[in-house]
């Protein structure tokens, strides 16, 4: 946790596809927060903080490497009037994916990662939030009890439908990281030949680590941020409590197959796992569209 005195600086985490960016947006309406959408390079921040060996990962170097870069952060956004975050037209945008397919039969993804010109902050102990859904899931437990984190869920088959639609490592059931970052993961997903049984096990892992190492205040269901407009983000800025942003869901977006989401929620409902921890098995069945 974040000591005292210290420049607030809180991790944003959760499920790729599950909302994440959007909780960026709308963090970006408050005049005391600043959002970053994965502005870092995880792999160079584990390599730099890897043992000899490669085996490794050395929890202090790690930490240091994350301040650094918040550090720097801070003062670019205070002097120059810049942060470097993924952006769309030089906004942080929820919808970073479009609806429009490439030749590839995927979304096209629309993020770049550069500088971008922000507000100045209305104070300069504003709080800085640093979002990567999955390397800050894969470090979590060294994150967890130096920084404040937070993550984002939300149902598992809309985020399943979601994966199935972008050109992201998920949508082929893979993490993609250097294995070093979750290696037992890795192995056994490298050992299983479904792709849909792969973007399964990838869903329980994410699940699972939200489950056992977060406790229930630091974690935030999609659907609640937009049941709220925004409200539910409280835990992580006190003044989105007033943000009234009206918002509508995606868990049935037109842009989802639909055969597909049949038959990844009969998969699904077939098991347990540790998303039933946040969502029961009635509402993952009221997203499986009839046949």
């Amino acid at each position: 946790m974040r000591e005292r005195g210290a420049e607030p600086c809180a991790l944003l985490t959760g499920l790729p596809r599950g909302g994440t960016t959007l909780v960026c947006e709308l963090l970006n309406r408050l005049p005391d927060v600043l959002a970053l959408d994965e502005p870092m390079d995880p792999n160079r921040l584990v390599a730099e903080a890897t043992s000899k060996d490669g085996r490794t990962i050395d929890p202090g170097l790690l930490l240091s490497g994350i301040e650094r870069f918040a550090a720097a952060q801070r003062r670019s956004i205070l002097e120059r009037g810049v942060a470097l975050t993924l952006h769309v037209e030089g906004r942080v945008l929820g919808a970073r994916v479009s609806d429009e397919r490439g030749e590839d039969g995927a979304r096209v993804a629309m993020g770049v990662r550069s500088e971008i010109p922000v507000e100045h902050p209305a104070s300069s102990d504003f709080m800085l939030v640093i979002k990567h859904p999955v390397a800050f899931t894969a470090l979590l437990e060294i994150l967890r009890g130096h920084f404040d984190v937070f993550a984002v869920v939300r149902n598992p088959l809309a985020v399943l439908a979601s994966w199935e639609s972008v050109p992201f490592a998920q949508r082929e059931g893979r993490l993609g990281l250097r294995a070093i970052f979750a290696p037992a993961l890795c192995e056994r997903l490298a050992a299983t030949a479904d792709r849909l049984e792969r973007q399964l096990i990838l869903l329980d892992w994410f699940f699972e680590r939200y489950a056992t190492l977060l406790p229930g205040e630091r974690i935030i269901r999609y659907e609640d941020v937009v049941r709220t407009r925004g409200g539910a983000l409280v835990p992580i800025a006190a003044g989105a409590r007033a943000l009234g942003v009206p918002l509508q869901g995606r868990n049935l977006a037109s842009v989802y197959d639909r055969a597909h989401m049949r038959k990844a929620g009969e998969r699904l409902l077939e098991r347990d796992g540790a998303w039933l921890s946040f969502y029961s098995r009635d509402e993952v069945q009221g997203l499986v569209p009839a046949a």
